[in-house]
């Protein structure tokens, strides 16, 4: 049936399925024929490559709709401990301002593009969602630990940073400049120990220098079984962390056992992070620590992380608040739950609320690494 000699709808459905399969059967030919070179040697058609980045463009600016940037995004320290995963992670195949493109990623198609104005092209919330999930067909991979945001935006707060750095300033910045070269971020099977504890305190600080960033804590007097039990636990990706696993990974048995050995003689007092707690949430969380809520099923804190307990709990005192809030709510949210040892923490995290949880982290942040020699938990919390 037709109206005024066009023809009706059955005939244009039968048309367009006819061209639709013709040009269904011409690209199957196309692609067993293997006429099309695949070769990283070999550009793809201009027309190939305005259609991968606009479906890249369109694609990240969609999924990335939604992601709220933390407030601490502009702080230097967040930063500084981003630049230290750069300078190891990103920088062999993206270059840095200092540092050369790897001769081997050059050659990749399409090659790492130089990073030092990715934050002019991309926004924050965009720029989380390309180092959080990667991008397919390019190369670049995705985090280790999804579970971690807060350590990608460590590397989006050094990224936004990136553009107005120059090679001294970002030498600096990543902790490659000075007698610490770009190679000594990197651990190695036959690295001394001396260079691998350089490497550590490049974010986890050593006796002249703190920190970079809470989220790193001091090492320094921290229980042996504890550090070679959190070591090995990266290592094998028991414990989530796009930083620390690929670090862990790189080490063997007898270098864990070393490293730990190490920071668990060394001084009891490195250089602080921690700024000044508040008094009234240090009190609450004492309460806590020392004499724990059974009303919640929540044991005294210290009855495990005393200096005195089983090597197998970590030292508290003296840990920066931020990370051991961190970690609670890591506990809390079931990310820490790949060790024996979480059956422990974990029910104990889920019962404490968020105020609870920054109270504890307070009390601790506010005290001395030498301090908990001979406390006993249970007693009367004291001012």
């Amino acid at each position: 049936m037709s109206w005024g000699g066009v023809p009706g709808w059955r005939s244009i459905a039968s048309g367009a399925a006819i061209v639709l399969l013709g040009a269904g059967l011409l690209g199957g030919a196309f692609i067993l024929s293997g006429l099309y070179n695949v070769a990283a040697s070999s550009n793809h058609f201009d027309i190939t490559n305005f259609i991968i980045r606009l479906t890249l463009a369109r694609s990240v600016e969609t999924r990335s709709m939604g992601i709220e940037p933390p407030p601490d995004l502009s702080d230097e320290r967040l930063a500084r401990l981003g630049a230290r995963h750069f300078a190891l992670g990103c920088a062999p195949c993206h270059a840095s301002p200092s540092t050369s493109q790897n001769p081997i990623a050059a050659k990749m198609y399409p090659a790492p593009p130089p990073l030092s104005h990715a934050a002019e092209e991309w926004d924050a919330e965009e720029l989380f969602w390309i180092v959080k999930h990667g991008l397919k067909f390019t190369g670049m991979p995705a985090w280790p630990a999804l579970e971690r945001d807060e350590e990608v935006w460590a590397l989006v707060a050094f990224l936004e940073r990136l553009p107005e750095m120059e090679g001294r300033d970002y030498a600096e910045f990543s902790g490659t400049g000075g007698e610490r070269s770009a190679s000594a971020l990197t651990f190695a099977p036959d690295r001394a120990l001396e260079e691998t504890v350089e490497m550590c305190g490049s974010c986890h600080g050593d006796a002249r220098n703190p920190p970079v960033h809470p989220l790193a804590p001091p090492l320094a007097g921290q229980k042996e079984a504890y550090l070679r039990r959190a070591l090995s636990e990266y290592a094998a990706g028991r414990r989530p962390s796009g930083i620390m696993e690929p670090m862990a990974a790189a080490l063997g048995p007898s270098q864990i056992e070393a490293v730990a050995q190490h920071y668990a003689r060394a001084s009891l007092s490195p250089p602080g992070t921690s700024v000044d707690a508040d008094a009234d949430a240090a009190a609450r969380g004492q309460a806590i620590a020392m004499n724990g809520l059974g009303e919640d099923g929540i044991p005294a804190c210290r009855s495990c992380h005393a200096a005195e307990t089983s090597g197998q709990f970590p030292r508290l005192d003296g840990l920066p608040a931020e990370y051991i809030a961190t970690q609670l709510s890591l506990f809390q949210s079931g990310v820490r739950a790949g060790s024996a040892y979480s059956a422990i923490m974990a029910p104990i995290a889920r019962r404490l609320s968020k105020e609870q949880i920054e109270d504890v982290a307070a009390y601790f942040a506010a005290r001395s690494p030498g301090d908990g020699t001979g406390d006993t938990a249970g007693s009367e919390a004291s001012q």
